[in-house]
């Protein structure tokens, strides 16, 4: 049989608490730069249709 784990204490249970801390930052840095990226294509697709329907309805030239 195994022996029960105790908790951790003192600066055992500082560093893990420290290094669950950095590893919840870093995935939320990740959801961040997905969701950024995201908005950034939408955003990017949406202007692109803006400029094509505003050269759609400019006036064309008349060959003379």
């Amino acid at each position: 049989m195994t022996k029960p784990v105790e908790p951790l204490r003192g600066e055992a249970a500082w560093k893990a608490a420290k290094k669950g801390i950095a590893e919840r930052n870093e995935e939320a840095y990740a959801r961040g730069r997905q969701e950024r990226a995201a908005r950034n294509t939408a955003f990017a697709a949406r202007r692109l249709e803006q400029e094509r329907q505003y050269n759609r309805d400019l006036p064309r030239r008349r060959a003379i």
